[in-house]
């Protein structure tokens, strides 16, 4: 299988919602629903979709552009460590599709931690403040 983009503006709107009625019988905590619901959520939304398996192996390019970086920065990534790769031939780079959704898992839930640790750093900050009033 190749990796495929599935434009958002290319599904029609009744097939979202016949997908979108068809995810909804299935059982509250089942993991294809969830799927299922995220796809047409993100359809709806405008998002185009990439369609690949966990087992496919991608291009440097093609993982730049599901994480919406430059292919340059992608590099700085992968030498990092941060992204693990293969190289194929002498020196040509490839990144499993897993690999690569598991540094996206972890790079949303860094800047989630990020995100708490500025907030709450603000609201000691106002608490501070409040004090020396």
């Amino acid at each position: 299988m190749t990796t495929q983009t599935l434009p958002a503006a290319s599904v029609p709107a009744t097939e979202i919602e016949h997908l979108e009625t068809f995810q909804k019988t299935l059982p509250t905590a089942s993991t294809l629903r969830h799927a299922l619901s995220k796809i047409t959520d993100d359809l709806k939304s405008g998002s185009d979709l990439v369609v690949a398996s966990g087992e496919e192996t991608l291009t440097p390019s093609q993982a730049a552009k599901i994480l919406g970086i430059s292919r340059g920065h992608l590099y700085k990534v992968l030498d990092s460590g941060a992204l693990a790769f293969d190289i194929v031939g002498e020196r040509d780079r490839r990144i499993n599709h897993a690999d690569l959704v598991d540094y996206q898992t972890r790079l949303q839930r860094a800047r989630a931690e990020q995100a708490r640790d500025l907030a709450h750093r603000d609201s000691i900050e106002d608490e501070l403040l409040d004090h020396m009033d």
